[in-house]
This record gives C-alpha cells, sequence and structure tokens, in this order.
C-alpha cells in the first residue's frame, strides 16, 4: 500500500505521522475534515483512479460543497476521464449553477467525450431533478 502526503502528495510505504519531505502533521491536517472534505481534496490526487472514484462518491452523496470543486476539476484536469467523472458527478447533484456549467462546456469543452457526456445530461435533465419527481 502507498500512502500520500495532502500537502505535497509525495508517497511512501508507511502510514507515517509526518510526512519526510515537507514535515506536515499529516494525522493534524485530516483530523478536523469531514467525509465530504476529505473527498473534495483527494479531487487533487496524482493517481488518476482516485479523483474519478472520489468525483463518483461525491455525486452520490449530492453534497452542493462539491460543485465548485468538480467544476475547477473540468477546468484543470488534461485528463478526459477524470472531466468525464466530475462531469457525471456535477450532472447527479443537480444544482442551477452545475446545470449552467453543463450547459457551458456542452459545446466548449476541448474534448468531445465531455462534451458529449455534459450535452447528454443537459438533454436529459440531472438524476437528482429527476429523483425530485417521482
Amino acid at each position: 500500500m502507498r500512502y500520500f502526503c495532502p500537502k505535497c502528495w509525495s508517497d511512501f510505504g508507511e502510514d507515517l505521522r509526518l510526512c519526510p519531505r515537507c514535515g506536515l502533521n499529516i494525522a493534524e491536517f485530516w483530523k478536523n475534515k469531514d467525509y465530504v472534505e476529505q473527498l473534495i481534496f483527494a479531487l487533487g490526487h496524482p493517481e488518476p483512479a482516485t479523483p474519478i472514484r472520489a468525483a463518483w462518491i461525491l455525486g452520490k452523496l449530492g453534497d452542493e460543497r462539491a460543485v465548485e470543486p468538480l467544476i475547477d476539476l473540468v477546468d484543470k484536469t488534461q485528463d478526459v476521464y477524470i472531466a468525464r467523472a466530475a462531469v457525471k458527478a456535477l450532472g447527479r447533484l443537480g444544482t442551477q449553477r452545475a446545470r449552467q456549467f453543463l450547459r457551458n462546456i456542452a459545446s466548449t469543452h476541448p474534448a468531445a467525450m465531455v462534451r458529449n457526456s455534459a450535452a447528454a445530461l443537459v438533454a436529459g435533465g440531472s438524476e437528482r431533478s429527476k429523483e425530485r419527481e417521482t
């Protein structure tokens, strides 16, 4: 198992209290963060599967605190799979801000995969708003 410092993203092979590279007290860093905050932070993880999983979970949880970090992730990542996962999570969140962002990137995002995912969500409505209707 590999462990990562949440400040410098240095990785190491054991669960350490202090990061050997930057000196961050890792246990103290995580102490006051709730689950959603930890997932939002995981969106920046350097290993691609982690932000994809974090985005998926954030979409399932439906916590609106995730909207802006997910939008930021779509805007900044060069990884189309990460961007698509964030788009799908935004579709599940279904807030006005998320829908507005999805409408915008459905025609402007440079990656067709991301544009198509956003367009499908815009055309079909958010999953969360469909759940509210039933």
